[in-house]
């Protein structure tokens, strides 16, 4: 673990890569990051179009092949990675990157071949190819793709949604191939549109192609745009 020397190796890996056209533009919770610079909560220069972003309360995440970089308090923190990021969870303020065979926590790596993960009050959550795992348990089987830790326990989604511990299922309209926990429900992306996820339904929000929700706002693309999970209406 170091800080700073993170910067030097991944402006050497970004010069080795391919040259785009245009930078990646992905969101975050709390923003946008356009290739390097990453504007919003948190306005920091990096080294190189990330793979993956995530952000907590205080503290923004970007991940690359090998490389974990965290930005809090105005400092770099570097962390290696052994292996390239399938999936990186921190904004439970605990971060988890999936690695394909194993996760890797700031505790240490965890032999769980995850889909996603999610750190909750109980512990590490997690989906996989057998359904929905709190630790090394078994807690639901099912073709789950995501998971996220609300307050009340979690929801690990696919064609469906599983509510831990109230055990409801839910069936849902499309797939879900990304989730994250917000002010108003668990907002996940299916097929072209963001939805709102709660017991009582799945209701549908706006047109995306990607998204983050930090608090009540969504953060959408293409387009930057911005958007409040309250324009929902629930009966």
């Amino acid at each position: 673990m170091g800080r700073l020397n993170a910067l030097p190796l991944l402006a050497l890996l970004s010069a080795c890569a391919p040259l785009q056209a245009t930078a990646p533009l992905l969101p975050y919770p709390g923003g946008f990051a356009e290739g390097g610079w990453v504007t919003g909560r948190f306005f920091v220069a990096l080294p190189g179009a990330p793979l993956l972003l995530d952000a907590d309360q205080q503290s923004f995440y970007a991940a690359y092949p090998y490389q974990l970089l965290i930005y809090r308090d105005g400092l770099w923190q570097s962390l290696p990675l052994p292996g390239i990021p399938r999936f990186l969870r921190a904004s439970s303020g605990k971060v988890v990157v999936g690695l394909g065979e194993g996760v890797y926590t700031e505790e240490g790596f965890l032999p769980y071949p995850a889909r996603d993960a999610a750190w909750s009050q109980e512990g590490l959550f997690w989906v996989g190819e057998k359904g929905l795992y709190r630790e090394a348990i078994l807690l639901r089987p099912g073709a789950f793709s995501q998971v996220v830790a609300l307050d009340t326990g979690v929801v690990a989604l696919g064609q469906e949604a599983y509510f831990y511990p109230e055990g409801l299922l839910l069936p849902l309209p499309q797939v879900v191939r990304k989730a994250q926990a917000g002010a108003c429900g668990v907002v996940a992306l299916m097929k072209g549109w963001v939805y709102l996820v709660r017991p009582e339904g799945a209701k549908p929000v706006a047109e995306a192609q990607d998204f983050a929700a930090w608090g009540e706002t969504l953060y959408l693309i293409p387009g930057r745009r911005v958007v409040s999970c309250k324009e929902v209406v629930w009966p």
